[in-house]
Order: C-alpha cells, then structure tokens, then sequence
C-alpha cells in the first residue's frame, strides 16, 4: 500500500502532487481520472489511472492496459488521489531501477556463485513447482537449474546476517530475462511500498508481505477463516458503511485470516453484487496492527474492484491457464464461478470483533521492528533492498522492497508454489482452484 505523509492540507498535497507528477507530455502518469458512483454500489470516490510508457526504460513490449492496476477509493477523493500517485510512483519503481541500477546485478549460475563463496537465495524459494505443472503444455515457468545463468539482485539483511543474492526476476516486475536464463516465477509488486517517510515504507511493505502469505495459505489449504461480527469496536466503520453503502446491495462481509506465526490482523472483504449490477463477487485485502484498520483497508480495495467492475461492458473471458491477475477476477464474477469463492469463505468460525486479540502500536516505528522481530524469531529470513532512484527521490519519496524465501507471495492463479514449504504450517496444500486475487 502507497502512501504520502501529510504535512500539507490533504487538497494542497494531492494538487502539488499533481503538478509534479502528473502531465500528458512528460509526466509519471498522463492524467487522472476519478469517478462517483452514486445509485449503485459504494458512494465512495475512485482514482485511477494508467502509466504510460514503464516498457521503454528496460526495452521490454508495452504493458498490457490495466494490467498495472493503479487506482485507489475512499470517501475522500484527496486521499485517492494521494494513493493514486503514490502508487504510481511503486509500479514505476519497479521498471527504472533495473534501467537506472545495472550494475546492481550478478550474471551467472548459481552453482558458480556458491563456489566463490558468495551467498545465494536456497534452492527452496527457486524450485517451488512440481513435474505435474510443468507438464502443463501452457506453462509459463522453466524448472531451476543451477547451473544456468540468472541475474542475481544483492539484498541487505534484516534479521542479522550477511547481503544475500537473489533473482532478479522475483524482485522486480520490470526485470527482462536473458538470453540463456531460465524464467522460474514471476515478481510481484507485493512487498514494495511507497512512502515520503521510510520507515512508514518499510512498515507498509512488511505488513504486504505478511498479508500475502497469510491470503495465499489460507486460500490453498484448508485452514478456516474468522467471520467479523459488528459490535462497539467496529462502531465507526459500521458508521462509515451506513453512511456511504448502497442499500441496494449486501452489506459487505469481513474475514479474519489467521496466521500460523507472524503478528497483525489480515482481513478479507467479501463484496457481494446484484445480478446485472457489478461483478457477483470480489474480495480487497487488508493487514494491519489495529483489527479496524485492516478492515478499512480491505473494505477500501474491494470497493475500488465493484467499481471498476460495473464500469465492464461485458465479462471478460478467462484464459484456460490463468496466468495473469486478471483473468481469475473475471471468472470469479459470474455468479456460477463465485461459488467456489463462497464454499471457501463458508468454512468459518465467527466471533464478535471484541473477541478477538487486541490492537497493537500504532506507531510506525515501534510496528516495524515488531514485524521484523517476529521473521528473526521464527527463524526466517527477511531481506530488503532501496529501489529509490534519483527521480523518485526528487518527488520527495522512498521506495522500498522485502522478500523472504520464506513465506508465501502472490503467485499467477494456475501456478501455485505446490512444493513451497510453507504450506505445511497452514496444515499443507490441499486446494488447486486458481486464487480470487488481484
């Protein structure tokens, strides 16, 4: 999650963004669009908007529209189009620091980089897919092989320990595979945060990392979930979404994803549509140290799916394999595929949201060494790397990315880490149905 520290008046820091970042000639991104969707759905406010160019800084094709998926809601259009730039300035990130920082990268075999005495990412984080997958005849990824050449990205330490060597293709989405590298996973933007304050950046992007294992273990295992119940702790998000939800449709519905091992709520908001009126279902995430803040986040980012959702003229068809993140959103918004959606939320407790665990710090500081603490307690790595480059720095912000080998990230719908280790403390792997997530 992108955010920028408000020094400023919310209007007058979202309109000096804007004239710094914002232009159809020269700028971050050309434009900004914001809508209000006032007789369907959430009365709240949309940003979005769309990068343009990213692919000609690491010569890569163009990205395919929307495929970026940049856009922010809420109550308060000054804040979405805060978020909006801000996660602009993320996906950006992503593409000019392996244009800006070639030298950042080692070009040779693992095998190679062991002998030397350099120390690399295990094989465990490299070679997470099994035979059954690759005999998939649309299969995107190559077995890992360590003996062929990869870019290596060096990354610093958390947890005590010496920089370690990691792909660069799972670290950055705008990374291109060489010639004679084998492609073993994807990278994500999750993990990578934005903020004009670092350490609320860092903060940020633990709190994406933790959520995302948590989401993919609960989704793949069979793990249950907690139903949130309203009552005195919820009293003023339940006041938010009287005052701002459409009574046309279903109140939305909050989950408590629990995590074998790492602290903070993950929550999941389950939004409901009406037939002919948005998709039948989406989820946002939401992970936070305060049980209602992480609700407001996954209320939010759910919102922001139903209203680009009924701007669709149609439903977009699947790809047989899944192998984007936008795909799965489509299929799961017919009301037949949401099925498989609603038997997996259906296994659940439920308790009051003043039955579960307490709020812990709100301070961002006190917050990140506690996330951290948890990764070195728990005897896992966690690695972090600067991606702020000149120009992001001049817009007055700090971009940063965490990855463990450890934890579960965000992987394409119809390629699941099936042979990932972590999956054994959620009770092990037992659903291959593609993911719901963007």
């Amino acid at each position: 999650m992108a955010l920028a520290h408000r020094t400023l008046p919310k209007g007058a820091q979202a309109d000096d963004l804007a004239r710094r970042a914002v232009s159809p000639v020269c700028g971050l991104v050309p434009n900004l669009g914001t809508t209000f969707r006032r007789r369907y759905g959430l009365r709240f406010a949309l940003t979005a908007t769309e990068p343009q160019g990213l692919h000609q800084l690491v010569g890569a094709p163009p990205v395919r529209p929307g495929s970026l998926h940049v856009g922010a809601c809420g109550p308060d259009v000054d804040d979405t189009r805060i978020r909006t730039i801000a996660e602009s300035v993320e996906r950006y990130s992503h593409f000019a620091f392996p244009a800006h920082h070639r030298e950042n990268f080692v070009f040779a075999a693992r095998s190679d980089l062991v002998a030397s005495g350099e120390p690399v990412a295990d094989t465990t984080a490299l070679d997470v897919y099994a035979e059954l997958q690759f005999a998939e005849p649309d299969f995107p990824f190559d077995r890992f092989d360590p003996n062929a050449p990869m870019s290596w990205m060096r990354m610093t330490s958390l947890v005590g320990g010496e920089d370690v060597l990691v792909p660069a293709q799972l670290l950055l989405v705008g990374y291109q595979i060489r010639d004679q590298e084998p492609y073993v996973q994807s990278a994500v933007t999750t993990g990578t945060a934005v903020h004009t304050d670092p350490v609320k950046a860092l903060l940020n992007a633990l709190q994406e990392l933790v959520q995302l294992d948590t989401v993919m273990g609960h989704w793949h295992t069979a793990v249950p979930s907690v139903r949130i119940g309203w009552d005195g702790r919820t009293r003023a998000l339940r006041h938010l979404v009287e005052e701002h939800w459409s009574p046309r449709f279903p109140d939305p519905e909050f989950h408590l994803l629990p995590s074998p091992d790492l602290p903070g709520f993950t929550v999941v908001c389950l939004v409901r549509g009406r037939e002919g009126h948005g998709p039948a279902i989406v989820l946002g995430l939401g992970t936070d140290g305060k049980l209602t803040a992480a609700m407001y986040k996954a209320l939010v980012e759910a919102s922001a799916m139903v209203a680009l959702g009924t701007w669709q003229d149609g439903r977009a068809e699947p790809g047989d394999g899944f192998f984007d993140l936008d795909s799965n959103i489509a299929h799961y918004s017919d009301p037949v595929n949401a099925r498989v959606v609603e038997q997996r939320f259906a296994n659940c407790t439920a308790s009051q949201a003043s039955d579960l665990p307490a709020d812990t710090t709100t301070d961002p500081s006190s917050a990140a060494r506690r996330l951290v603490a948890a990764f070195r307690d728990t005897g896992k790595q966690l690695l972090h790397a600067d991606l702020t480059t000149p120009d992001v720095h001049q817009l007055g912000f700090h971009a940063t990315r965490v990855w463990s080998p450890d934890v579960l990230l965000l992987s394409l719908p119809g390629a699941p880490p099936l042979r990932h280790p972590r999956f054994e403390a959620y009770g092990g792997f037992s659903n291959q149905r593609p993911h719901p997530y963007p």
